[in-house]
């Protein structure tokens, strides 16, 4: 279901789920990108306020929280689109990723946020280190890896740390995290990358609740 707010008459924004929480911290991300010139400056003044949302139990519903079967990403993780402003300049989505699941290793092409709402999980950042000259291939490093419980809060400024994958590192119940992001990047062609094949293809990975338009 689509909530329609007031906000949402008047810019054709789309809400999923029916949270003043959530509407206080669009209000605000909105807010503060028109102030900012500079992707790190929106960045570092929008996360203390993305921190209070994360700290900010109930506002997210429980349909929400779940796991995806059906999920273009595999491994049961459930990507749920919770809103999405007119001009797909701002999307915040939750992700759902079981217990011993992984994402796969994937690029953002986006600047944003990611937080841990619930849950614990692990980070792996790569780099690519080959030229990027030969179609299919690429060559990953990794460059780091962050254990990430609720509250942990990291940015995403592409090129920098931009390649990475996350496991759920909960032994019984799925980490969700909440993603602020400057693209529709669910319904954005992005590259997903084999370590070991040394290979990277397109690919999308779409929302649990909402179908991309080709």
């Amino acid at each position: 279901m689509i909530y329609t707010t007031p906000l949402e008459a008047s810019t054709a924004d789309q809400w999923f789920i029916d949270s003043p929480e959530l509407l206080q911290f669009v209000a605000i991300a909105r807010g503060i990108s028109l102030h900012t010139a500079e992707h790190a400056d929106t960045l570092r003044t929008l996360e203390p306020y993305f921190s209070a949302l994360l700290k900010t139990q109930g506002w997210l519903p429980s349909n929400f929280a779940q796991p995806n079967l059906d999920s273009n990403i595999g491994g049961g993780i459930g990507q749920w689109l919770l809103y999405r402003s007119q001009d797909r300049s701002l999307t915040i989505f939750s992700s759902v990723i079981p217990p011993g699941s992984s994402t796969p290793i994937y690029d953002h092409q986006s600047w944003g946020l990611v937080g841990l709402y619930k849950g614990k999980q692990e980070k792996t950042v790569y780099r690519r280190v080959d030229q990027g000259n030969i179609p299919g291939h690429a060559q990953l490093e990794v460059i780091g890896v962050q254990q990430l419980k609720a509250g942990d809060i990291y940015q995403l400024l592409p090129p920098d740390n931009d390649i990475h994958t996350v496991k759920t590192t909960t032994q019984f119940a799925p980490s969700i995290s909440i993603h602020v992001l400057s693209n529709d990047m669910g319904c954005s062609w992005r590259d997903q990358y084999n370590l070991e094949a040394e290979s990277v293809r397109s690919f999308r990975s779409g929302y649990a609740n909402i179908s991309c338009k080709s």
